[in-house]
């Protein structure tokens, strides 16, 4: 399996080098760079009341659904676009069902909705006349991955809410983003607060910290090289560069809490304008 999870990092650009930094059972550690005004303790309370939006109305009318109310802003704000269409969505993780058929009534009628689980009676809550499918494999098997995007895929929105396990999480990624994730899709892992917790966490590094990497290969185009070279019209500008394939097709990355949030765009090489 380690092999396996090196393979799929490397073709991203990501090796695995060193042990994870937990802060699971122990105290947060942060970088003397931060001014100590902003690390100081202060009081975190309860939440009151609860999301004001349609996607947790649509929620509180079905049981079988466990989703942390802080996350219906999040939805709202990032899978707001892809409500006046058709799409398709891969979820990853079924459960009992209750998030497939919530999806369903928040996208257009006519979108895809797809649910993959480990749990065979998972299969149970598909509904192949309203465009829900269930098939049964593990997120950890890109064959599994590589079989439900050849029947459904590509994918406008996939959605991590599987296993919660480390490796499982860097694996689907590396097996989905790519080839399944369309051009101006949206991937999202959730309930990446878990990363924190040791028994979720059974790879040299977690999701979290591999995210982190992927902030500075967003930046690589502009890795050794000075202004200059991206100014219009200048005479050293350049024309062309080569990047990994995850930076000339990430468009952003957005961290919330316990989300992560890529955005794919294939990009063209950044400019800037003296005028």
């Amino acid at each position: 399996m380690r092999k396996l999870l090196n393979k799929l990092l490397i073709k991203f650009g990501l090796i695995l080098t060193k042990a994870p930094t937990l802060l699971a059972d122990k105290s947060l550690s942060t970088s003397e760079s931060i001014p100590a005004q902003l690390t100081e303790k202060v009081t975190m309370r309860a939440a009151t009341g609860t999301p004001d939006n349609e996607l947790f109305r649509i929620f509180s009318a079905d049981t079988n659904v466990h989703k942390w109310h802080h996350y219906f802003d999040i939805y709202e704000r990032h899978f707001g676009r892809f409500r006046d269409r058709p799409i398709r969505m891969l979820e990853i993780g079924v459960f009992r069902g209750g998030s497939l058929r919530m999806w369903k009534e928040y996208f257009h009628p006519d979108s895809t909705i797809v649910g993959i689980d480990v749990d065979p009676s998972c299969a149970a809550h598909e509904i192949a006349d309203q465009n829900v499918y269930v098939r049964i494999g593990s997120q950890a098997d890109p064959n599994f991955l590589t079989e439900v995007n050849g029947e459904f895929g590509p994918f406008d929105i996939i959605l991590d809410d599987g296993s919660h396990k480390t490796h499982h999480q860097i694996i689907s990624f590396g097996a989905l983003f790519r080839d399944a994730l369309k051009d101006d899709g949206c991937y999202m892992v959730e309930d990446v607060h878990t990363n924190y917790w040791l028994k979720h966490v059974d790879s040299p590094e977690t999701f979290i910290e591999v995210s982190k990497q992927m902030i500075d290969m967003l930046h690589e185009p502009y890795f050794d090289r000075k202004e200059t070279q991206f100014r219009h019209g200048h005479e050293i500008a350049l024309n062309e560069v080569e990047v990994s394939y995850l930076s000339a097709n990430l468009d952003g990355i957005y961290f919330h809490d316990s989300i992560v949030v890529f955005d794919k765009k294939k990009r063209a090489l950044p400019k800037s304008h003296l005028r």
